[in-house]
């Protein structure tokens, strides 16, 4: 329900982006708000006379806005009753009657696509959405041999908690392990978090505030999104080209705007997969440099390669401190210890463990100490090498059942990472070929999370490692079955392409 203290719309009207236009921010919002679900199918929208009062904008611009949030689908309106978001064939949980007032209360979330990829719906049965590693490809039984070898060891620590920065034996594990990817780095200039997620969000928190300007590719993780959206930041999407971020509208925006901070996931990038080239990594710490702003580096993949090893780092090439590096490990180690560290220097690093003690005082003892005793073991790199061919194999069959399914998708043969990101045919919408999916208890992350504004959506990701062979056959063979049904028919909704690869 809208609040005239909503604070992100609130936020956005106060502090205008006057780049584009207040109808199609107004739009934007909406759209954030109900493709998080914090909207709900059936809930109605504020009049347009109330809006236009509530937000001191003209009738005109809030009859723009409503306009396109129904011409793409978000809403539908009946006459003599109002605007609703538009209702789908889904059944919808119904609230308990003694909680209904709880959507009274202001929040301040602009746009939640995590919890929605993180929590696919209960009837889902092959879940193509979630970038995660399925159970039988991990090494379990020396995760489990590691974990209470670590315990065994070191009981007292049950007892005892971790200081903000992280504990000392955790920082030196990841100091030596991060010399394989040629980043010398002291323990002391490293910081636990608890999970890549929490990293991105305390920069966020420390660095950014309200109209700051983020750079980020189009399309991105979404989870991202979310957080730099959350802070009010002005966000800034550049296109994704074959060998990684566009170099050359980079400099454009940096022309036009005063970055604060560009977020980058330069290695198997989430969700297109494409690695960024050692020329431009190069280029963008030669670029921040002019520009004075920092560069957010995610790295959740690069040990996840098929053939080639991906190049170093982009802070490998920074010599002066504008790179902080986020390393996550649940992606390859072991997803049940969300623990992932972050690499700055200086008053940068200081700021972040300030801000960290303020959140929760410091990531769990224990999984550090089963993280930094994973990194430790000689079998580690044995279980790399295994799971880099499990993963080879299953991103083959994946293409391979794309090319048998449909002839109509356009995609790239993934070399690293577990997704793989894919154009679907002009005719076929990506929300409303969800729709049908969910019917056959198929999920997918559609490509419109993966964007901080509204484009086309004619894009997918999948992800080919979070079922077992027989589950990602099925599902393939659900969803392209899916595609060809609706590629045959004609549907209401018109296409352009969106410059990627």
């Amino acid at each position: 329900m809208f609040q005239r203290s909503d604070t992100s719309l609130d936020n956005l009207l106060k502090k205008r982006n006057y780049n584009i236009p207040i109808h199609e921010q107004i739009c934007q919002y909406f759209i954030d708000r109900i493709s998080s679900k914090m909207m709900k199918h059936g809930e109605k929208l504020p009049s347009v006379r109330q809006l236009s009062k509530e937000l001191g904008v003209s009738l005109v611009t809030v009859q723009k806005a409503y306009q396109q949030l129904q011409q793409r689908g978000y809403v539908e309106s009946f006459q003599g009753k109002g605007i609703f978001v538009k209702s789908t064939n889904q059944k919808e949980d119904v609230d308990d009657l003694h909680t209904s007032w709880h959507m009274l209360v202001p929040d301040y979330v602009p746009r939640a696509q995590s919890l929605s990829i993180s929590q696919p719906m209960r009837n889902i049965r092959y879940n193509l959405g979630t970038a995660s590693i399925h159970g039988n490809l991990l090494h379990t039984e020396w995760m489990k041999k590691t974990a209470m070898q670590v315990i065994e060891e070191n009981p007292h620590m049950l007892g005892q908690s971790s200081s903000a920065n992280g504990d000392l034996e955790f920082r030196k594990a990841v100091s030596d392990y991060l010399q394989s990817k040629q980043l010398s780095i002291a323990p002391e200039h490293i910081l636990a978090v608890s999970g890549a997620q929490q990293g991105i969000e305390l920069v966020a928190k420390t660095f950014i505030g309200p109209n700051d300007v983020v750079l980020m590719e189009a399309p991105t993780y979404p989870g991202s999104i979310d957080i730099f959206k959350s802070r009010g930041a002005q966000i800034i999407p550049i296109p994704v080209e074959q060998d990684g971020i566009d170099t050359k509208m980079l400099l454009k925006l940096c022309d036009q705007y005063h970055p604060k901070l560009l977020y980058i996931n330069p290695t198997f990038q989430n969700p297109t997969g494409t690695t960024l080239s050692v020329k431009k990594r190069k280029e963008l710490v030669d670029i921040a440099e002019s520009y004075h702003f920092l560069i957010l580096e995610d790295d959740p993949w690069s040990e996840l390669y098929f053939e080639e090893k991906p190049p170093a780092p982009i802070k490998s090439f920074d010599t002066s401190g504008h790179v902080i590096y986020l390393k996550g490990f649940s992606k390859f180690l072991s997803p049940s210890c969300r623990i992932g560290a972050l690499v700055a220097e200086g008053p940068l690093l200081e700021k972040l463990v300030a801000a960290r003690s303020i959140s929760d005082l410091g990531s769990p003892l224990l999984t550090q100490k089963i993280i930094a005793g994973l990194l430790q073991s000689k079998e580690l790199n044995k279980v790399l090498q295994n799971l880099r061919t499990d993963l080879k194999n299953r991103a083959k069959q994946c293409v391979q059942l794309l090319h048998q399914c449909s002839s109509l998708l356009t995609y790239r043969s993934p070399s690293g990472g577990n997704t793989v990101w894919v154009k679907l045919p002009q005719n076929v919408h990506a929300d409303l070929l969800l729709e049908y999916c969910h019917t056959k208890q198929l999920t997918f992350l559609p490509g419109s999370a993966c964007f901080p504004t509204h484009v086309p959506n004619q894009y997918i990701r999948i992800s080919f490692a979070g079922l077992p062979l027989d589950g990602l056959k099925q599902s393939m063979k659900i969803l392209c079955d899916t595609i060809n049904s609706l590629s045959s028919t004609r549907n209401q909704y018109s296409l352009e392409n969106y410059p990627i690869f």
